[in-house]
């Protein structure tokens, strides 16, 4: 045998050996696939139970590896408030317009005690013109030119008295009107005007507006925890006609929030009221089919996906309304969209096999 043929023998040989391995490997790829695909159809199980509703379960291990975390769901005695935000308004305007006010009174009382002053004056002045001419006639007649001019200046300033109170009632109500014009007072808006306080308004939807107007109403900066209880002052006047509902104004008793801020409100239900209402965060909302779920473990490794109403956000979650929720119940707080996750993918599997 020559060195040809003996090389030609030897890449065979290797050619063989690796095809060999080639089929071995694609072999073990191919059953540890497949026993992959067996773990996995025991990873999880998708059905429904008696009420209709989607449960997974999932075995201790996934569980625990997944990091799912639940909590003892929080009932909650707020209501869902009339209207999601309430702005805080500035009330320089009202301020001003009270400052105007007061010196247009003080206007007014000032010339209607020159009037009467020179009332008696023109009086005295005219009973001597009759007697003897002791006072000329150019005298009266100046007199009583500065009569009729305070008499004007009086019609003037009352004029603008008016106007400045139909502003009031327009832009301000009632109350605030009745405030300004000095017709009644009130300790808390006294403390509003003097800047102790702030001003909230809020909107309560035409749907809402056949319910009792609130008292006291619960309010929450956007992001911050701290909540401040909110007096009802007065009922708003309806400036923009595209507003749909009725707007009220509320005083909180703080100088640390600023003019403008939006404000979370929620007002206290009566007893007769109250429906299921928890507050969760925001990890345990889930949404499907334009719905939105969350995950109560109804025993080990056992969740059931339950349909709920977002009432209103919170500081760092929601106030849900649910009828098959009870205070009893645990959610999901971490890995909701993970359950939700092996419910797409069981649901992707039969469509798959049909």
């Amino acid at each position: 045998m020559n060195k040809k043929s003996l090389m030609i023998i030897i890449c065979q040989s290797f050619v063989i050996i690796l095809l060999i391995w080639v089929v071995i490997l694609m072999g073990r790829d191919e059953l540890i696939d497949d026993d992959l695909f067996d773990e996995e159809e025991t990873l999880s199980f998708i059905e429904v139970n008696d009420e209709g509703l989607n449960q997974v379960r999932l075995t201790e291990t996934i569980v625990k590896n997944s990091g799912i975390e639940t909590a003892r769901i929080t009932s909650s005695n707020k209501q869902s408030s009339f209207s999601n935000y309430g702005i805080v308004q500035a009330t320089d305007t009202l301020i001003d317009l009270k400052n105007i006010f007061d010196q247009l009174m003080q206007e007014i009382n000032t010339l209607q005690n020159q009037l009467a002053t020179e009332e008696k004056k023109y009086l005295a002045f005219a009973e001597l013109n009759e007697d003897e001419k002791n006072i000329s006639d150019q005298v009266l007649l100046d007199q009583q030119t500065i009569v009729s001019n305070l008499k004007v200046a009086i019609e003037k300033k009352t004029a603008l008295k008016k106007n400045l109170q139909q502003k009031v009632l327009t832009q301000w109500g009632k109350k605030f009107y009745n405030i300004v014009t000095g017709k009644s007072k009130d300790r808390n808006l006294a403390a509003l005007i003097d800047g102790n306080a702030r001003l909230v308004k809020i909107t309560i939807p035409s749907s809402e507006s056949g319910r009792k107007i609130p008292d006291k109403i619960v309010f929450s900066p956007i992001n911050g925890s701290d909540e401040i209880d909110g007096i009802y002052i007065d009922q708003a006047p309806t400036i923009e006609p595209s507003i749909l509902g009725q707007t009220y104004y509320y005083l909180i008793q703080s100088t640390e929030i600023r003019i403008g801020s939006k404000l979370i409100g929620f007002y206290f239900q009566d007893d007769a009221e109250k429906t299921n209402l928890y507050e969760v965060p925001n990890t345990s909302i889930v949404w499907s089919n334009g719905l939105s779920w969350v995950y109560i473990e109804q025993e080990p490794h056992l969740f059931i996906k339950k349909p709920i109403v977002l009432e209103n956000e919170l500081n760092r979650g929601w106030l849900i309304s649910a009828e098959l929720i009870s205070p009893r119940d645990s959610i999901v707080t971490k890995g909701a969209q993970l359950l939700l996750s092996e419910e797409f993918k069981y649901q992707i599997k039969n469509e798959n096999e049909d």
